[in-house]
């Protein structure tokens, strides 16, 4: 704990701040600026978690919304930030620092963004427009690169280098696949982006980081703070951003924690001690939703231990395949594993919380259920839900109520 003076807040307070960051419905455009980055994954059981992260939070959303969003009306574009992501595109002068480092991981490799082929398929994207990896370069196999993540054409292999350095942009997926083009004809103002150093550029991404999630351990997982410098220079940086009124420093129960002055701003609107969980709406998470980044720091806050278990075999699951955890004001009371196909809806298996009786809900959770699910399915366009053993009768019927 630095001399810093520190807010202090009490876990159920940061419960409130969290659910009020993340269960604030809006808009499209409002939701994307709240966040600021939401992590790209192509699995699709229940639609990509941008279409999850985007139903659980704007009313109406329908799958596959975050597309046009990002390749029709450019409120997002391709980037990088805690791995894949959509960020807003007025921020990408801050990927600067990532496409250094890439470039320089991509050169130890053997990978040189600057090499003749590397300027030739530049030459290529220029001419053709935007164009996929099937499109460009030479597209015969190189036995070094068999088994290889990007699989065996060396020519992938340098669009993905140049991609991640920058000097190539996805302007829209055909089928998954990014379709490359020059960064001046993907940004809605060209390449014209503010001179700035790499200071400048770190604080915007740990900031933008914290502020993604609402409240976040500095000493959260490597992975929730993947970042192109050391975690010394990262405390630095978050330290300059503290004293810069950009972030501020909580003591919750004696950890540390950043937040955002908006996020903290939100304890001033919610009660205290709030209506009733009958008037809460209840929400289905992504499993890397940014609420759901940082998981120990979630087990303490809200002591709800998640493990998203999707790569793990089929015998070693104790939860399933992918599945959502459910937010219910602020305290998560179930979760559950599904796969949607042809219109159909399929629960594969459904877990409630410690303390929760499948055959007598609390009070107002089956009504927030119906809602939850009636929206949910509309979200994936399904008529019809297959429901597993384990509801309980309440649930079972909100569950057809909805699908009604």
């Amino acid at each position: 704990m630095t001399a810093r003076q520190c807010l202090t807040l009490s876990l159920a307070d940061a419960r409130r701040l969290l659910a009020g960051h993340h269960g604030r419905p809006g808009s499209l455009t409002s939701v994307i600026q709240r966040l600021g980055t939401i992590q790209f994954d192509p699995l699709a059981p229940l639609g990509t978690n941008p279409d999850l992260v985007l139903q659980a939070r704007v009313p109406g959303y329908r799958q596959g919304g975050w597309q046009d969003a990002a390749y029709r009306q450019r409120l997002l574009v391709d980037g990088w930030d805690k791995q894949a992501s959509l960020i807003l595109p007025e921020h990408w002068w801050a990927q600067a620092p990532f496409h250094h480092w890439f470039a320089r991981r991509w050169q130890q490799r053997g990978v040189d963004i600057d090499s003749p082929e590397a300027r030739d398929l530049l030459d290529q994207v220029g001419q053709r427009g935007p164009s996929t990896s099937l499109e460009l370069g030479d597209q015969r196999s190189d036995p070094a690169l068999r088994g290889s993540w990007y699989g065996p054409k060396r020519s992938r292999h340098l669009l993905k280098a140049l991609w991640d350095s920058g000097r190539l942009m996805t302007h829209h997926r055909v089928n998954g696949r990014h379709a490359y083009d020059l960064p001046e004809r993907v940004l809605p103002n060209g390449a014209c982006m503010p001179h700035t150093n790499e200071d400048d550029a770190l604080e915007h991404l740990v900031v933008r980081r914290v502020q993604a999630a609402g409240l976040l351990r500095p000493t959260a997982d490597a992975a929730v703070w993947l970042l192109p410098c050391q975690r010394a220079k990262r405390d630095r940086i978050a330290s300059r951003a503290i004293d810069r009124g950009k972030l501020v420093e909580l003591d919750v129960e004696g950890e540390r924690y950043w937040a955002t002055p908006e996020a903290i701003s939100l304890l001033d609107d919610i009660p205290s001690s709030p209506g009733g969980e009958s008037e809460c709406c209840m929400r289905f998470l992504a499993p890397l939703d940014p609420l759901m980044w940082d998981r120990r720091g979630i087990s303490r806050v809200f002591g709800f231990d998640y493990v998203w278990e999707v790569y793990k075999p089929r015998e070693q699951r104790r939860w399933g395949y992918y599945v959502l955890p459910i937010l219910w004001g602020d305290r998560f009371i179930a979760r559950f594993d599904a796969q949607c196909r042809e219109g159909i809806l399929t629960i594969h298996a459904w877990h409630w919380e410690p303390g929760i009786v499948p055959s007598r809900l609390p009070e107002g959770a089956s009504e927030a259920l119906q809602r939850a699910a009636g929206d949910f399915l509309d979200y994936l366009g399904a008529k019809r839900v297959v429901l597993p053993r384990g509801l309980g009768r309440e649930a079972r019927y909100a569950w057809q109520r909805a699908a009604k």
